[in-house]
């Protein structure tokens, strides 16, 4: 286990002849109702998709291989897509932060607070930039978690549990779902809890993920604000991307 980390057609019955007789059951007895079978897994994906479809911020928080923590919040207006996002990991070797907006296919970055943003043209990176691609059909992650998931239970009236696949496929990160960066490979199905309010909304997700090596992982993020627009701008003052970010 590793964990790598990165930034009928019908019938009908024949009608009886008139002498046949029907059996009901015994009088002051009830005929009991058959009770319906649940897909919880399927409810818990359909209730992470419908939350991803829809304006939200988020947070994330939790530990990362080699020592380090990660902490993050950002914006979603998948729709509008329109995308804001900060994220620093501490530490550690190499600690890392940095801020960035995505709208449409417009991306500006910059690595803290003060610094003049950088602006890069997302029609003209390479697809398969581990770096500056970003992915309108799943920004989060949030798309491939659902996918993910191999079982699930309902343990409370807001509150399903089960296991999903941390590997990620295509060696794509998804986890920590906002924050993608943690690639793991070869590890067995890992639990999680995810948490709704009483609309139905996913307000928080976590998981636990245990490498060959170190102490496990928790992995948390919390999600609010659903359906409400988030006002996300263009940066003033952005510098244009240097010719080597869209290299071949």
């Amino acid at each position: 286990m590793t964990v790598v980390l990165t930034l009928a057609a019908g019938c009908t019955d024949p009608v009886e002849p008139a002498s046949a007789r029907f059996e009901g059951p015994p009088p002051g007895s009830a005929t009991p109702i058959p009770t319906p079978t649940v897909d919880v897994r399927a409810e818990l994906v359909e209730a992470l998709r419908r939350s991803q479809g829809v304006p939200h911020r988020y947070a994330v928080r939790g530990g990362m291989p080699e020592g380090k923590k990660v902490r993050g919040e950002g914006a979603l207006e998948p729709k509008a897509r329109r995308s804001r996002a900060t994220v620093s990991i501490t530490g550690g070797k190499d600690p890392q932060k940095g801020s960035r907006i995505v709208i449409g296919t417009d991306s500006w970055s910059r690595e803290s607070a003060g610094e003049q943003w950088v602006h890069v043209d997302l029609k003209r990176i390479r697809r398969d930039d581990p770096f500056l691609r970003f992915d309108w059909a799943d920004p989060t992650g949030l798309k491939a978690f659902a996918t993910s998931i191999v079982s699930a239970d309902r343990t409370g009236p807001r509150t399903y549990t089960g296991r999903f696949d941390p590997n990620g496929k295509d060696a794509k990160p998804f986890l920590p779902v906002g924050a993608p960066g943690i690639i793991s490979l070869g590890m067995p199905p890992s639990p999680f809890t995810v948490e709704t309010d009483a609309r139905g909304w996913v307000t928080s997700i976590s998981v636990t993920l245990t490498p060959s090596e170190g102490p496990k992982l928790a992995l948390v993020t919390t999600l609010s604000g659903h359906g409400t627009a988030m006002k996300i701008s263009k940066p003033s003052g952005a510098a244009e991307a240097a010719d080597f970010y869209y290299s071949k």
